[in-house]
């Protein structure tokens, strides 16, 4: 009796258990469909992380206007939402949160639809069905994908928001040009991209078209001629792999070589070692900078702290990109102060003032007003555009050099300019402290 009343026990707990699997399988299944069938979401493939030396990207970044009828592979483009704003292999993401805080968002326009992306699951989904490329503005340039840079409102203010986007661009634009892909940054106030029909939360700032360039990349290796700083190397790091790798600390040790110093400097605000061959009305350019600038102005100014004073980088001679002439680059001495400690408590951060050097982005006001006046406040979210981009570049180089950097938004504004002797014409953008692990 005992057996036989175990052997229905077991029996019954069997059949609940085999009814209670299938319909949980059943359930599981109705509900995959449903999400399958009516998911707007677009999983993209893997990244293709093409193995282009870092430096030779920074080298060829250049604006690219016109662009052949050569479609954006879903490789291609999966490549390039990684590399502006997806997961690292480590889990963070490849560009650095300014003030802990990520906010952008990308659209991405091509002629189904608008889509934003998500990189959680790196995938896109539809925002908008049709084709809204020629709806965002005529005046944009025609490529068979636009992507636009947006910023969550609740998240960061207009000028963080900017800077993150500088970081976001950059990487679309060293990915772009590892791919042979091509694309500019353009913005306009107000954005480009308002027709679409933003979430309130959210503010655009920059299209960027994405596509093939019509005419090849086609330069010419002319280092720089002049300076007092050593020659920009080759680092045996990718632009994959300095992205995928980018370190981040506020803890430092040692000093850095002259050629450490040279190379973190330069990608900051620098130029080109190429001559670019393209001429025309797309390309007036013959030397690129590191970084991109509204208007060419580039109205930024680095100034470098070190142990042994403060410095002012000189990046070449005026007009040198338009004219492809030789470069003479050098520090320009400022005082013999260490200031070092005083940069780090404007940005409440006493820790990090055993960094080597503190890259300080300051905005000239004066050099925003030329046949353009681009120096109204309102306007500033461009300039720390700049500014998060020229931030970016050092990161990237540091860790090519096996360096670690961070990106830090100053609190004190008035004690770094009593720190570097400047007036109200210049206001401090963003700090980069660098340093060995």
């Amino acid at each position: 009796m005992y057996k036989n009343k175990i052997v229905r026990i077991l029996i019954s707990i069997f059949v609940f258990t085999l009814f209670l699997n299938v319909d949980l399988i059943v359930s599981q299944n109705s509900i995959y469909q449903s999400f399958t069938e009516n998911s707007n979401e677009k999983i993209l493939p893997p990244p293709i992380l093409p193995n282009m030396i870092l430096e030779e990207a920074i080298f060829m970044r250049k604006s690219v206007r016109v662009f052949s009828e050569n479609e954006v592979t879903d490789e291609e483009l999966s490549t390039i939402l990684w590399a502006a704003y997806g997961f690292r292999s480590d889990g963070r993401r490849t560009v650095h949160p300014i003030d802990g805080v990520y906010a952008a968002v990308i659209y991405v326009f091509n002629e189904s639809g608008v889509y934003r992306y998500n990189p959680i699951n790196h995938s896109l989904i539809l925002y908008k069905e049709g084709d809204m490329r020629d709806k965002i503005d005529i005046l944009q340039y025609n490529a068979p994908i636009q992507l636009g840079l947006c910023w969550d409102s609740t998240k960061a203010d207009p000028n963080l928001g900017g800077a993150e986007l500088g970081q976001v661009g950059q990487n679309i634009h060293f990915m772009a040009v590892a791919l042979g892909l091509g694309t500019v940054v353009t913005g306009q106030s107000p954005a480009a991209i308002a027709p679409v029909g933003l979430p309130k939360n959210e503010e655009g700032l920059i299209l960027m078209p994405l596509g093939h360039p019509k005419d090849d990349y086609d330069f010419t290796y002319r280092p720089l001629w002049f300076s007092f700083l050593p020659k920009i190397k080759h680092s045996k790091i990718t632009v994959s792999d300095a992205i995928n790798q980018r370190l981040n600390g506020t803890e430092f040790l040692g000093k850095l070589t002259r050629q450490e110093l040279s190379q973190i400097i330069w990608s900051s605000y620098g130029f080109s070692y190429y001559i670019d061959n393209i001429l025309g009305p797309s390309n007036l350019v013959l030397r690129h900078r590191t970084v991109p600038s509204a208007h060419g102005y580039y109205p930024l100014c680095m100034y470098i702290c070190i142990e042994s004073g403060v410095y002012k980088y000189i990046g070449g001679l005026p007009n040198c990109d338009l004219w492809g002439l030789p470069i003479f680059s050098f520090l320009l001495r400022l005082n013999a102060e260490d200031v070092r400690q005083s940069i780090a408590q404007a940005c409440n951060k006493s820790e990090i003032s055993t960094a080597s050097m503190f890259i300080v982005s300051i905005l000239d006001l004066e050099a925003t007003r030329k046949w353009d006046d681009l120096s109204n406040e309102s306007l500033w979210r461009f300039w720390y555009y700049e500014a998060g981009a020229s931030a970016h570049n050092v990161q990237l180089e540091a860790t090519a050099w096996n360096l670690s950097s961070t990106i830090l938004v100053p609190k004190d504004v008035s004690l770094i300019r009593s720190s570097l002797n400047l007036d109200n014409r210049y206001f401090p953008l963003l700090v980069v402290p660098v340093g060995k692990n």
